[in-house]
């Protein structure tokens, strides 16, 4: 049965990417405007793409290696294909390819957003493991307890030896303590009934307020302690863990509390998210050529637009029946 709510919570996690591009050159560590506000409640859009995905593989019934190798020669097939055609556009026949389609996965290249497809095949290859260990029940609790304390650790280590954030030192498509954590994470509240977790509404007011006020906390945090304006080395933050949780929670449940209207939009633009996420920062370089990002609100409306028009021609491509194949992994 489909949940609406997770189709919701991949829309909101598509818009919290895109915020996190558009806003940050709208501010600085000495100058907290709305752009900053923007930029850091952004910081859940990847660990909770991280936790859906693993909420739907890992509790998959059967998850085979043949089935892993498609999944990963979908992500292959759409960062060559999307990699080569702006190869073509800019005429880079004096660059080989290929370098421009490994180098993405990596935080390099023309689409420095495809680490994130990086570290998923390095996910997928464990997956069958991690599925056939992971049938014990105790085993979820131990490596994610694991995997928290080595969070905890960075955390220490970043604020109180070095006051700076030690993860700068490794490519984001390798913090994997990281990103293990998140999907596992997302597998875990996969495995049990969520719709039986008891969020009390004392427990919802504390935990929205605890979200509306973190990208506060964050630049505070980005400002006095880690001395580095990017979002990225808050993923260990155990703030955003638990905020993450609560997100996730909140949304996969979200029927129980409101009606949905106009599902059929929902799926629609649920299925439209990886696309955004694919052209987006193309559109927003073509933007912020026209609007002034120093000036006032603007990067709300760059914001606005660059959704606007990524979602448009993500639809396009989705309603080429042949061409859906470059906007699914």
């Amino acid at each position: 049965m489909r949940n609406l709510g997770l189709d919701l919570l991949k829309i909101f996690s598509c818009i919290g990417v895109v915020a996190l591009h558009s806003t940050m050159p709208g501010f600085t560590l000495e100058q907290y405007n709305v752009s900053a506000y923007l930029y850091y409640l952004g910081t859940y859009a990847i660990p909770l793409f991280f936790m859906v995905n693993g909420y739907f593989l890992l509790n998959k019934k059967e998850l085979t290696y043949s089935y892993v190798f498609s999944k990963i020669a979908g992500i292959l097939t759409v960062v060559s294909v999307w990699n080569i055609l702006i190869w073509l556009v800019r005429r880079d026949f004096n660059v080989n390819p290929l370098r421009k389609i490994i180098g993405s996965l990596v935080q390099k290249g023309y689409f420095y957003q495809f680490w994130f497809f990086g570290s998923l095949i390095i996910i997928y290859l464990t997956l069958p493991i991690i599925k056939k260990e992971f049938e014990k029940s105790y085993s979820y609790f131990v490596i994610l307890l694991i995997l928290i304390v080595i969070g905890i650790v960075i955390e220490i280590i970043n604020t109180f030896i070095i006051h700076k954030p030690i993860q700068q030192y490794v490519p984001q498509t390798f913090r994997l303590w990281t990103w293990f954590f998140y999907y596992i994470l997302g597998g875990y509240l996969g495995k049990i009934n969520i719709h039986e977790v008891k969020l009390t509404k004392l427990s919802k007011l504390i935990f929205s307020l605890l979200f509306i006020i973190s990208p506060i906390l964050l630049f505070y945090l980005a400002k006095n302690v880690y001395h580095s304006i990017l979002a990225e080395y808050f993923y260990d933050s155990i703030i955003v863990k638990l905020v993450s949780v609560v997100i996730f929670i909140m949304f996969v449940r979200i029927e129980e509390n409101i009606t949905l209207k106009n599902n059929g939009l929902i799926i629609m633009l649920s299925s439209l998210t990886m696309g955004v996420y694919i052209v987006h920062t193309f559109i927003l370089a073509q933007v912020m050529k026209y609007i002034d990002i120093s000036v006032g609100y603007n990067t709300i409306i760059i914001l606005i637009i660059t959704l606007c028009i990524s979602f448009f021609i993500s639809r396009i491509i989705w309603s080429l029946k042949y061409f859906r194949i470059i906007l699914k992994i």
